[in-house]
């Protein structure tokens, strides 16, 4: 004899509606996703040397330039693409209005009719028209994570079109955490304890229930049931580790951020948080803004360079000197994402993978160079593969033929989006990158 079951009982039965919002969702094969996507959006401001930034070499057997040289060792994990334009249309100047624009490819919002307190007349213009790429998958994905996603600054301060990149949707942006002591606290204080232990609790009377509806199954059902129990015994082993892995990274003793002096510190502390929350799953999707797309003015010390990085890339074509300093300084950039994808390699996955492994992790800026302002070949490194969505070790020239949309609906085909054909309200073309994805 079998028991009939109503269908919303059964699938209850089975995880597939969690007893708790602590448990993640088995998909429809009966397993977790044990290795999720996740997406980091990494930016530096300025454009780039692109003389410096260049690699040479054909797509598969290349050699790394002077600035990207310190992603050697990740060099297999690693896609460069070269000769990607941004629009440069809508208003606002171009640092301003490029910032907002590399991950939303939309254009601020502009309102002719604006008047000034002197009465005279003129253009205004106020936060972007769209929502950036990665809240658009957050939000069509909705993971089962605490958090949708997670946004961090450093030296990016202030509160104009020019500070933000990340929009939830038009004129919403949304501000990055520029304090890693107080996101430590937020992220990885006791009630994060308290939720693995809630999520720990829920997989207990899951298992409990399911053993108790095993014998009560009808016999072609149960291979369903025994896929479950896999599963839900694979999600509790990762529980149990997170919950000594979850204490979050070791912080050191609090220095001010808005010290210039502590910079490569506080950005080091600040992807250490974001590889501490892929590791824990509290998010799977996190930004790291460097500066502010404006005339930041900030110098180097660390570097030995007290110029402004903003004034130094408006130096003349034949100032060897300032661009020399600016290629030191976007050298060091490329050193802190290496740095990430460090952390991120460091955390091991299934099937032998790394964390770094199942990430689509994209690096850009607001311009391709500063001194023209020009919105031609802005830089672009992706990193991780996104479980081998697209293929690393390479290195692309697209020769100013394509714009960065087309990255954009990339990383949307690479989480499964592949109803995306274009992204932005800046968007003449369609589809992904050609030859990107696998």
């Amino acid at each position: 004899m079998t028991l009939s079951l109503s269908r919303r009982a059964f699938l209850s039965g089975l995880g597939v509606a969690a007893a708790s919002p602590f448990v993640p969702i088995l998909n429809a094969s009966g397993q977790e996703a044990l290795s999720p996507k996740r997406l980091i959006l990494f930016y530096t401001p300025h454009g780039t040397v692109k003389n410096a930034w260049t690699p040479t070499g054909s797509a598969t057997n290349f050699t790394l330039s002077p600035i990207l040289k310190p992603l050697e060792r990740h060099q297999k994990k690693i896609c460069v693409l070269s000769g990607i334009n941004m629009q440069d249309v809508g208003v606002g100047a171009p640092h301003t209005k490029g910032l907002p624009l590399v991950w939303t490819a939309s254009k601020l919002i502009e309102d002719m009719t604006f008047t000034r307190a002197d009465g005279s007349g003129g253009m205004y213009f106020g936060w972007n028209s769209s929502a950036s790429i990665d809240q658009v998958i957050a939000t069509k994905l909705a993971p089962p994570t605490p958090y949708k996603s997670l946004e961090f600054g450093v030296r990016s301060g202030g509160s104009n079109p020019a500070s933000r990149m990340i929009y939830a949707d038009a004129q919403k942006p949304l501000a990055p955490a520029t304090d890693p002591y107080s996101q430590f606290t937020r992220l990885f204080a006791m009630p994060n304890v308290q939720a693995t232990s809630e999520r720990l609790s829920a997989v207990d009377i899951m298992k409990a229930e399911l053993a108790r509806m095993r014998p009560r199954i009808a016999s072609e059902e149960r291979p369903k049931v025994d896929a479950h129990v896999d599963a839900i015994a694979s999600i509790e082993k990762r529980l149990r580790s997170k919950a000594v892995a979850c204490a979050g990274p070791t912080t050191g003793a609090k220095i001010d951020p808005n010290q210039i002096a502590n910079t490569p510190t506080i950005i080091d502390l600040q992807c250490s948080l974001i590889a501490s929350a892929f590791a824990c799953d509290l998010t799977r999707f996190a930004s790291l803004q460097y500066s502010i797309g404006d005339n930041d003015g900030y110098p180097y010390p660390w570097l030995g360079i007290t110029d402004g990085h903003h004034d130094l890339t408006h130096a003349g074509d034949d100032d060897t000197v300032a661009w020399g300093k600016v290629t030191q300084i976007h050298t060091w950039y490329a050193d802190r994402f290496a740095n990430l994808l460090d952390l991120l390699d460091a955390i091991p996955e299934a099937n032998g993978k790394t964390v770094l492994d199942n990430s689509f992790v994209v690096w850009g800026s607001e311009l391709g160079k500063g001194n023209t302002h020009s919105f031609k070949s802005t830089p672009f490194v992706v990193a991780g593969g996104a479980s081998a969505a697209f293929a690393t070790g390479r290195y692309l020239e697209f020769n100013e033929q394509l714009d960065h949309n087309r990255l954009l609906v990339s990383i949307c085909h690479a989480f499964g989006l592949t109803d995306v054909d274009t992204f932005g309200n800046t968007d003449v073309g369609h589809g992904p990158l050609p030859g990107f994805l696998t």
